[in-house]
């Protein structure tokens, strides 16, 4: 019998391939909850992951970015890009290659939007001088792109 923690036959550098789980579980959401109740639980998730995997305090936008890339990049979860809302006091945050998930055809959003976006607002608001209660919006989503705000 095998063990669901015996990693011995996954190659060196590589880690287990959650598609299945998260596609499994990503429909059987849909199938019970409407949308925005989707999106919500699936925005604390992404908070939650913020909290269990905290960032330390940066002074600068660049620093911030930097250590989301550094977190990101262990788990292989793509690479984010800040800048400054010029219409506004907010920020926008590119996500790029965000972990591929298979999804039913048609479906147009990237099923890990509102995950990213808990998980980027989540770490935002731990930083020195952040309000908490500031939420990023999914602005777009593509299989390759996610791009959220997070401000007014």
């Amino acid at each position: 019998m095998s063990d669901l923690h015996d990693n011995a036959s996954v190659p060196a550098g590589s880690g287990p391939d959650w598609s299945g789980f998260l596609r499994a579980l990503l429909e059987i959401l849909e199938a019970h909850l409407e949308a925005e109740e989707r999106a919500v639980l699936l925005r604390a998730i992404g908070a939650r992951l913020a909290a269990t995997s905290p960032l330390p305090p940066e002074d600068t936008l660049a620093g911030l970015e930097a250590r989301m890339n550094e977190r990101l990049a262990i788990t292989r979860w793509g690479s984010v890009s800040i800048a400054l809302d010029s219409t506004g006091p907010s920020l926008v945050l590119t996500h790029a290659t965000p972990p591929s998930i298979p999804v039913a055809k048609g479906v147009e959003d990237h099923p890990l939007g509102p995950v990213l976006a808990g998980l980027h607002a989540g770490w935002i608001a731990a930083q020195p001088g952040a309000e908490p209660d500031i939420e990023a919006s999914l602005v777009s989503a593509a299989e390759d792109r996610v791009v959220l705000r997070y401000g007014v």
